[in-house]
Parts: C-alpha cells; structure tokens; sequence
C-alpha cells in the first residue's frame, strides 16, 4: 500500500510561520499498526491459561480495554505518516512538531495533529554601499618585538635558583587543603610544578607563595569564587598547608642568529624577523577581513525585517550541543563525563549559547533574503567546488560524497553557500571609509555546516519516542496512555 493510499493530510495555516498538519491513517494502515504494537508488546502481559507472549490479541484486549495497543499503534506508524505529509505539501519544518492525538478506532482508522513553525520570509533592501572602516594590516615594530620575545619565553632555560621565589619562576610544590579545618577531596597534591602568575590556583594562592625560598613551609588562605564549578566549595574559605620544594627561574635566550637558527628555518635574525613580519600581516589581514564581515553583517541585521520563530532558536541550540557532544568526543570525553566534571547541565550550556544562536539564525536569515532577492543560484560545479573547500575533499572522493548525500543535508549546504555568495555580493559593494575599526567582537557569521570530515545524512526532524518501555506494558500496569513522550517536545 502506498503513502497516499495510507495517509492523507489537510494543511492549515494558524499563523505566518506556524502551521498544523490534521493527519489521517487510513484504516487498513492503523490495524497494521495495532498488530504490529501487539506482536512486539505481547510478552508483557499476563493472561491466565496462557504462557506469556502467547496470549492471542483479542484476549488482552478483553482483558485491559480494546485501546490498550492504540499509542504503540500510533508509535510506529507517526513517523512515515508525517514524513508523508511533510512531503505531500513540500514543507520543512525548522523544528520538532507538537503531536496531539486525535480520534481513533480499527473501523475509522486514526487521526493525529502535528503543530510545527516553517521558515520565515525575511525582507531587506538597501544593502549596497554599505561602509566599513579602513584597517593597516602592516606590522608594527612592537608587534614582531612581542612575537620574538614570546619565542624567546618559549625557548627559556628552566633551573634552579638560589633565591626568594617571584612572579614568573616555577615552584615546586606539596599541598593540601583544609576546609573548616578538614581535609577536601581535589585539594592535595605533591611534586606539583606551578607558574606563579599564571592563574592555574585560586584567588591569591600563586601570590602568596612570592618571596619564600626552598624548604619553607607556609599556610596559604584563599577563599572559592562564589560560582566555582564544584558547588560545594563555592564562596567557602580554606587553607593550604604548602612545602615549597624548589624554585626555578627562567634563562632566556640571547636574540642573535644562533637563536633565529634554532627557532626558525632561518640562518639569521634579519630573515627570521622578515618572515615574522610576513605571517603578522597575513593573520591581520585576516582579522581585518572578518572584522569587516562582521561589521558589514551587523548593519544587515538591523536592515532585515523577519519575525523569527522561537523553534529555529531551539533547533539551532538543540545542532550546537550535538557540535559540542562531537568536539568533547574527540578529546576523549563524553556528554555525560563533562556535565558531572563541570557540574553544568545542558540547559545551563545553552543559556550561555543563546545570544550565539539567535545571532547565527538571524545572520542565516538576512543573508537568505538576500540570495532570493538577488536570485543567487548555485550551479553543480559550483557545489561541488564549494562543498570540497568547505569539506577538505576533491576528486573522486567528493564526487562520491556528494552522490551519497541525503536530499536534506544537500539542502543544508546548498543554503550555507548560497549565504556566503550574498555576502560575498555585499562586501563587493561595500566601500572603505577612512576610520578606525571599531573595537566591538565581529559578529559571528551566518551558521555554516563546516565539517572536518565526511557529511552524513541527515533526515527531517520527526517526532522521537522516548521512552523506555513499550506504553502497552505500562497499560498492563494500569497506568495512564498518552502520546506526550512521542513529541519529546521542548
């Protein structure tokens, strides 16, 4: 049985980006669903005269209602149907829908809602002209100074001094720490090696250990900052018991041809400045340029009138902890371990990422508007040179990612470089105006999918089950159905 033949849809509009879908199961498609529910939930219920998992159909539904396979019924067959209703009137939704059931009976079939916002259409004019402030990417003299004095710091010598401990030696260390006069878990090391000045201690602990010399023993007292990672500790006061074992200085090496020779490629010092004064433009005129982004992408933003919904927000937020969770994950951690190291929760991460977020979506949109009016196009070997830069691939091995892409995740990357041709477009109008830069954070640019390895497939965002167990154990439980873990909505 096809999808049309299975399901049918009405669409309503309720708002300008808020839609709902009134989904329709054919009944042939919902008593496949009830059968399905009840092959996979049957060994949950008891039925006397029966071993578990044998009980036929009919008899449990005598026995806990003839609805007790409904949900799991509309459980499995949600996801195809939204999919298809989705498909039917050609729309994306920026986020997960809010499913609400509906009526439903073997004879009549079922029925369910799915309530979700679409992308806004964005309006903008007078985007070109736009100015920006002229930038001196050329390096200045205390610019290559403080590159070959941190190369110098770098290449120090570290040894052992026969004086008072200062700012910048290294100490060596045991310690342990007492709060309310008891020992805390985390707060005893020893052969600890510790940079004084360089902030890895709390409060004035690094300061206080200034002017003691090796083999004194001193008491420390700081107090935590009142939002440290362990709640516990936070704003407490403790003291540190401290045995200083050794103070090391650091000899810094003369800045002549052998130390150009040893930190370079470069047999003299004339050349190796040369070649420092070089890399200095390249990364100020890389400053600059996205400072000029984000100053020409800011104007843009105020010009764009476009009424965002909340749920492109979330689903940007709900994409940026997924980013995180990969980039932890590659540094050997998990979602999980990182919440209970820090003590944060992922709602806390996304408060903090929420001014991010709702300048990325607005950036992405404003572009958008942009590309549209302008009627930017993209061309396959435009993609395709496009998505390999933006990928780090080429050849037959890009042609084979992008044959493999799913519809939906070659949306997405259509829609990223079609964003950077509109900007493109701006800054190419945009004109040069004798001022300072000014020293605001460039705003971050449109959200582009740049990943570092191969793109996967995505599909559309539909409603996810959450739960643990099936709904018609719970029914044999005697407890309440309902479909609102089926939206897991946010």
């Amino acid at each position: 049985m096809s999808s049309s033949q299975k399901f049918t849809s009405v669409l309503e509009t309720i708002e300008s980006t808020k839609l709902k879908l009134t989904v329709t199961v054919s009944p042939e498609a919902f008593r496949a669903g009830l059968q399905e529910a009840y092959t996979k939930n049957k060994g949950y219920f008891t039925v006397q005269g029966f071993r578990k998992g044998r009980a036929p159909r009919k008899m449990i539904e005598q026995l806990y209602g003839r609805e007790v396979f409904y949900e799991d019924a509309l459980n499995a067959i949600l996801p195809e149907a939204y999919e298809a209703a989705l498909d039917e009137h050609e729309l994306e939704p920026v986020y997960r829908p809010e499913i609400e059931p509906g009526p439903a009976g073997e004879a009549e079939g079922a029925i369910f809602y799915a309530t979700f916002h679409i992308r806004p259409e964005a309006e903008i004019d007078g985007y070109y002209g736009l100015t920006y402030p002229k930038g001196d990417a050329e390096p200045t003299e205390d610019e290559i100074e403080q590159a070959i004095t941190a190369e110098q710091t770098k290449s120090a010598t570290q040894v052992t001094v026969d004086r008072a401990a200062e700012m910048g030696d290294v100490v060596i260390i045991n310690f342990k720490g007492f709060i309310d006069g008891e020992p805390f878990e985390g707060g005893e090391g020893n052969d600890h090696e510790l940079t004084l000045g360089a902030k890895q201690f709390i409060d004035t602990f690094e300061e206080q250990l200034v002017g003691h010399i090796a083999g004194d023993d001193i008491t420390v007292n700081v107090t935590f900052p009142e939002a440290y990672h362990h709640a516990e500790y936070a704003g407490k006061a403790a003291t540190f018991e401290v045995e200083i074992l050794d103070v090391q200085g650091k000899i810094l090496p003369e800045i002549d041809d052998e130390f150009a020779s040893n930190v370079s490629d470069f047999d003299t010092l004339a050349e190796y400045r040369a070649d420092l004064a070089a890399s200095i433009k390249k990364n100020k005129e890389a400053n600059l340029e996205n400072m000029k982004r984000g100053h020409i992408m800011k104007q843009l933003v105020e010009k764009v009138i476009v009424d965002v919904p909340e749920d492109m927000y979330l689903a940007r937020l709900d994409d940026m902890m997924d980013e995180f969770a990969r980039h932890i994950q590659m540094q050997g951690m998990n979602l999980e371990t990182y919440m209970r190291f820090t003590g944060m929760t992922p709602e806390q991460l996304k408060i903090g990422w929420r001014a991010q977020a709702e300048t990325e979506v607005k950036n992405m949109l404003t572009l958008e508007a942009i590309a549209k009016k302008e009627s930017i196009t993209i061309t396959d070997e435009e993609f395709a040179e496009r998505l390999g830069k933006m990928i780090m691939k080429d050849g037959d091995e890009l042609t084979g990612i992008i044959e493999s892409l799913h519809p939906t995740r070659r949306k997405e990357f259509n829609r990223s470089i079609l964003c950077e041709k509109a900007i493109e477009l701006v800054l190419e109008k945009a004109i040069e105006v004798d001022e300072p830069m000014p020293t605001f954070a460039a705003a971050p640019e449109e959200s582009k999918d740049e990943p570092k390895e191969e793109p996967k497939p995505k599909t559309k965002r539909a409603p996810r089950k959450t739960k643990e167990k099936p709904t018609a154990k719970d029914a044999a439980e005697e407890t309440q159905l309902t479909l609102e873990d089926m939206t897991d909505k946010a």
